[in-house]
């Protein structure tokens, strides 16, 4: 599984897809939304550890889950944060939770039932391109390094993903440059490690 930071960096870029005003409250609001819808399929963690229990099949790393926190997330679009909410497009619903799914087959390590409920035959990327989140630790030295890794790889998605971002470091040449650069070293680091 890929780390809460690269989930939350997606889900914070997915929600910005769309300027919804600019009143800072909102725009936290908005933020933390697509950041918790992102990092939501990874419940299953939490589940497990309130019932004291080790990891068993990952239903939440499914299409079914990501459908269903969609769904509810729509809800609340609609009816519960209208204001806040309505103006962003459907599909952004969809593509936070969605993104969670993505990352994590391409860690190319933890197979999960992506295509459940309709199979529960269980996948893994044949190429790792992402590091594991490991074992988050202060004193583990490849939780950092890992981390360091995600974030050479997903800040210049994050740049180049939100528009208002993208617009900003259009104008030098030499900061595209050094993200370009970040992201294919991150990218090379990546399929690099041990599996």
């Amino acid at each position: 599984m890929s780390s809460f930071i690269a989930h939350a960096l997606v889900g914070f870029a997915v929600g910005e897809q769309r300027d919804t005003g600019s009143r800072v409250k909102e725009r936290i609001f908005i933020s933390l939304f697509f950041i918790f819808l992102a990092c939501s399929p990874d419940i299953d963690y939490l589940i497990a550890y309130l019932r004291g229990e080790g990891m068993s099949m990952r239903y939440t790393h499914s299409i079914g889950f990501v459908f269903l926190v969609s769904l509810l997330a729509l809800f609340f679009r609609n009816f519960v944060f209208r204001k806040m909410l309505y103006s962003i497009p459907l599909s952004l619903f969809f593509l936070a939770p969605l993104s969670h799914l993505t990352l994590d087959f391409f860690v190319g390590i933890y197979p999960s039932p992506y295509l459940y409920p309709f199979s529960s035959v269980t996948f893994t990327s044949p190429l790792g391109v992402l590091p594991s989140a490991g074992w988050i630790n202060i004193h583990n030295f490849y939780f950092w390094r890992n981390t360091l890794i995600e974030l050479a790889i997903f800040i210049p998605v994050v740049v180049f993903g939100v528009p208002k971002f993208r617009r900003y470091i259009s104008k030098y040449r030499a900061v595209t440059l050094l993200l370009i650069s970040l992201f294919l070293v991150g990218i090379f680091i990546g399929i690099g490690l041990e599996r």
